[in-house]
């Protein structure tokens, strides 16, 4: 299994600043016939600055990266259940939590 440090992003492609002019405002036809265009609201460009912002942050511990991997190939390498199961516990009742309610 490999480990990014950075998730890809969905499409793989960016949007220049350029490209987000003109939110809201409906795509003008040419001449030679029907034009899409994609009109990007402005918090689009809060989300590039807050992705480039989470690129500089290293993640990940490298040294204990390793250190699983050597357990896991030598066969070493045990896994908590107690902490796993409480963790699993803790991420459901976060998702009942943010659950909308029926009315």
């Amino acid at each position: 299994m490999k480990i990014t440090k950075r998730p890809t992003l969905v499409g793989g492609k960016t949007v220049s600043k350029t490209q987000a002019t003109g939110v809201g405002k409906p795509s003008k036809t040419s001449s030679s016939g029907n034009v899409d265009k994609l009109h990007i609201a402005a918090s689009t460009s809060q989300l590039r600055e807050l992705e480039a912002e989470l690129d500089k942050l290293d993640i990940s511990d490298a040294a204990k990266v390793a250190a699983i991997k050597r357990a896991i190939e030598n066969g070493t390498f045990e896994v908590n259940s107690v902490l796993v199961a409480e963790r699993l516990i803790d991420s459901a009742k976060e998702a009942v939590r943010k659950r909308p309610r029926k009315q």
